[in-house]
């Protein structure tokens, strides 16, 4: 303690003195830069959570609108795939008459994002194919076995089962009489015989044709059907990567998966391939796996090292032998002091699952 001082008569005091008030100082300086860098830590944790947290929200957002496609994929398409399959081949999802209900474009290399098209049709009644009751030359009414499901401004599908289709729209429907029913209908350059198949997939505005794609880091939609301009979906995706689950064995259960590639011991997935696969082999399709990458939204300058990363890994020791791993890295050049996440899921095609071929 200060040692009392006499300031007036029989009055004494105490005080602190310069040595005391420094060392107070310091004390309160130290004190005071630590808790600065415990708020310094708290908001950058605070912050970096908030970023992973968004993160996930946005694939799982990307990840659940996909779902719904993929669930929906082949719908009142695979009933008909065998009379469908011998239809020419064409890359025009709008126009295409061909069973095909997904098709996925690679991006060539592990850090360049995929591409899937999805396909299914929404049907006012049938969802399966109707014979036809005549031969029905090009422009003729067809003739068809049914008393329902077709209506003014449905698209049909026709295929004399030998690689003759055509895809059009009823204009009228008369009947039934006698259990036919006569559609009337754009006019097509088909003949088709009497034993040929229509397939009614819906009014036009009710098909679907749906295109994901990555572009300038935005996962975003395309009706193509509709012919709209491409839809931004979220934004922050830096990868995009989809793969095939494959029945490998014709038991009806899902036993590999494959790129969208030429790959051995599973055939040749590529887009081109699967445009021209036999009905057999779409009925091998029976699930998506898909991965996603996504940035976050807040900078932190202490993510300063490269970014490696890996999706569809599997608990073999030999990681070289599971099927469609595949693995990247953001270099520490490109990483730009953000945070990064990898999410993945599987999505089975519920039509490519319950209509075996």
């Amino acid at each position: 303690m200060c040692a009392p001082r006499r300031i007036g008569p029989g009055r004494e005091t105490a005080g602190f003195g310069l040595v005391e008030v420094m060392v107070g100082l310091v004390i309160a300086l130290v004190t005071m830069l630590a808790v600065h860098r415990v708020v310094i830590a708290s908001e950058t944790t605070r912050r970096n959570a908030q970023s992973d947290a968004e993160a996930q929200q946005v694939a799982q957002f990307a990840l659940a609108r996909l779902s719904f496609d993929v669930a929906n994929a082949g719908a009142g398409i695979v009933t008909a795939a065998r009379a469908l399959a011998a239809c020419p081949v064409t890359g025009d999802f709008t126009a295409m008459t061909r069973p095909i209900a997904v098709v996925i474009t690679s991006g060539g290399a592990p850090d360049v994002p995929d591409s899937v098209v999805l396909r299914y049709a929404v049907g006012n009644a049938t969802v399966l194919p109707t014979r036809f009751a005549a031969a029905a030359p090009s422009g003729a009414a067809f003739a068809l076995r049914t008393a329902m499901g077709f209506a003014a401004g449905d698209q049909i599908i026709v295929s004399d089962r030998r690689g003759a289709c055509a895809r059009t729209t009823v204009t009228a429907t008369r009947g039934p009489v006698g259990g036919t029913l006569d559609v009337d209908h754009d006019i097509i350059a088909a003949d088709m015989p009497g034993d040929a198949i229509a397939l009614d997939i819906g009014s036009a505005s009710r098909t679907v044709a749906t295109r994901y794609d990555v572009a300038a880091g935005t996962l975003r939609t395309t009706d193509l059907q509709g012919g709209d301009a491409p839809n931004p979906l979220v934004s922050n995706v830096i990868n995009f990567k989809v793969q095939y689950g494959l029945d490998t064995n014709g038991d009806g259960a899902l036993d590999t998966w494959a790129e969208a590639t030429a790959v051995s011991g599973t055939g040749d997935w590529s887009t081109n391939a699967v445009l021209r696969a036999t009905a057999e082999s779409l009925a091998r399709i029976k699930a998506l796996r898909v991965g996603i990458i996504v940035r976050g939204e807040h900078f932190d300058r202490a993510a300063t090292r490269a970014f490696d990363w890996v999706m569809f890994d599997c608990e073999a020791v030999d990681k070289s032998t599971c099927p469609g791993r595949i693995a990247g890295s953001i270099p520490a050049s490109a990483r730009g002091g953000w945070h990064y996440r990898v999410y993945e899921t599987v999505m089975p095609s519920r039509n490519l699952l319950w209509n075996r071929v």
